[in-house]
């Protein structure tokens, strides 16, 4: 019996950007299709690059390939005592394709690895799902500020991390000030408020004292 020629695959979803899928179809695009019928994810799957192969499920020679390389990408879970293995690993679309292409030249078979280009819907859909991504990070919708403190002789620079969480930056060192910093944040920005001429509460947090200071300061 002839092999049946198949897809090893992968997939991007700008839900989770950090991630691809690798996995076998004998039609990628009856898969994707099937894929982006669950309305479990915000965005849809698509194509970023397959790889023909001559038998099916090439796609777990390429997976038990990365587990022995990099076992640390592969996305497992565990749920009530459940271990689930994934098709998704930590990595680039390109870092992907390279690994393909990479096993491709093993086999003389190069020319089988076909990249796709992203179309303008797929393209706005990468930008509406960075957005949400920054916005849930930054739920506190801080901005950045420069303001100075008279207990310092510094100024600082306020920001959100990649988290979300907010920085305090000297712009005398540029570097973060540490949560143990002595004095710590929560004084350096109560200062910089009452050099401002505005009252302070000991009671306020550190987040609610960069809020009113940051009010402040874009108002001006």
């Amino acid at each position: 019996m002839p092999a049946e020629k198949g897809y090893v695959y992968i997939l991007t979803n700008p839900s989770f950007p950090d991630y691809v899928k690798i996995g076998y179809a004998d039609d990628v695009e009856e898969r994707v299709g099937v894929l982006n019928s669950n309305e479990c994810t915000p965005f849809a799957f698509r194509i970023y690059a397959t790889m023909e192969v001559d038998a099916r499920l090439k796609d777990k020679a390429v997976h038990k390939i990365i587990d022995r390389l990099a076992p640390e990408k592969r996305s497992i879970d565990n749920i009530d005592g459940k271990v689930r293995v994934r098709e998704f690993y930590a990595m680039s679309p390109q870092e992907a394709v390279e690994l393909l292409r990479d096993i491709a030249d093993v086999f003389g078979f190069r020319d089988r690895v076909k990249e796709y280009k992203k179309s303008k819907e797929e393209k706005e859909d990468e930008k509406v799902a960075a957005t949400i991504t920054k916005l849930s990070k930054n739920r506190h919708h801080f901005k950045e500020v420069e303001f100075a403190c008279s207990l310092t002789g510094h100024k600082y620079k306020g920001r959100a991390n990649e988290d979300g969480v907010l920085e305090i930056v000297d712009l005398n060192t540029n570097e973060v000030v540490p949560n143990n910093a002595n004095p710590s944040k929560k004084t350096i920005l109560g200062v910089a408020l009452q050099d401002l001429g505005l009252g302070i509460d000991d009671a306020d947090t550190t987040y609610q004292r960069y809020r009113l200071l940051q009010k402040t300061i874009l108002k001006k």
